[in-house]
């Protein structure tokens, strides 16, 4: 099932964040639409736009000039550059992904009853007990507990902590960040994209002379989420046809360059 109310709502945070960017995010999301792309090509694009938004953040002084091409997924202009830009998501929990599937759909639910409420406008960080055997069992339960927390501003069973922050455009749910949750990130995972990545080059060079790879830890993910890299020192041994190779998390906008 693919949810585009996603990728609307992650859009809505980073412009909500005032970044000095952010309006030639809008406009490039917006240009990905009117592309009449088929439906999950569109989300595609749209995701991979999403998770360059640290990139950007960085390189504030990039365009693109297409953004609706494969292999690489972008070309941009960098100081005075025509660069192709191969982006790959890092997923740390795989066991995660199918959970984080169901708790987007409830929060998207939630999100549209309440949604005519203007007084309770807000981007809400929900602190949730989503280990509990229950949570995955009666999702109309949890539609109502979720519900009634952020109408009463008050804990229940499931919804431990609510963090609100101001927003103008109804409401937004995203997962509390616990750091305490999370395990490391081993080096091996980062090692295996850069692998594959490596075996397409050919594919991505053949249409800029320069080619970057940049890989992301969506911290907004629970499937991408982690502590620390470990190992982080094995990194630097990497061989790779790629003229740069970037690390970036978009929770704290770190990035770290590993070629």
């Amino acid at each position: 099932m693919i949810y585009c109310e996603d990728l609307q709502k992650n859009l809505d945070v980073y412009v909500a964040s005032k970044t000095s960017n952010s309006n030639d995010l809008v406009k490039w999301y917006d240009s990905i639409t009117s592309a009449n792309l088929h439906e999950r090509e569109e989300y595609q694009k749209k995701t991979e736009l999403l998770l360059l938004s640290t990139l950007f953040a960085h390189y504030p002084d990039i365009e693109i000039e297409n953004l609706i091409g494969e292999s690489p997924d972008f070309i941009i202009n960098y100081q005075g550059k025509r660069i192709g830009v191969e982006v790959s998501e890092i997923i740390n929990h795989l066991e995660l992904k199918k959970k984080e599937s169901y708790i987007n759909h409830i929060f998207r639910t939630v999100e549209k009853l309440l949604s005519e409420y203007k007084s309770l406008s807000g981007i809400y960080h929900l602190n949730i007990d989503y280990f509990q055997d229950d949570f995955y069992q009666q999702p109309e339960q949890l539609i109502k507990e979720i519900s009634s927390a952020i109408t009463n501003n008050k804990r229940t069973k499931l919804v431990k902590h609510i963090r609100r922050t101001p927003h103008q455009k109804g409401v937004l749910l995203f997962l509390e960040y616990q750091l305490s949750l999370f395990d490391e990130l081993h080096s091996d995972k980062i090692l295996e994209v850069i692998e594959k990545k490596n075996s397409k080059y050919p594919l991505y060079n053949s249409k800029a002379k320069e080619c970057w790879l940049v890989l992301v830890s969506n911290m907004h993910n629970i499937a991408s989420r982690y502590s620390y890299i470990h190992a982080k020192e094995e990194l630097k041994k990497v061989k790779s046809p790629f003229t740069k190779i970037l690390h970036l998390e978009n929770l704290y906008s770190q990035m770290m360059v590993i070629k």
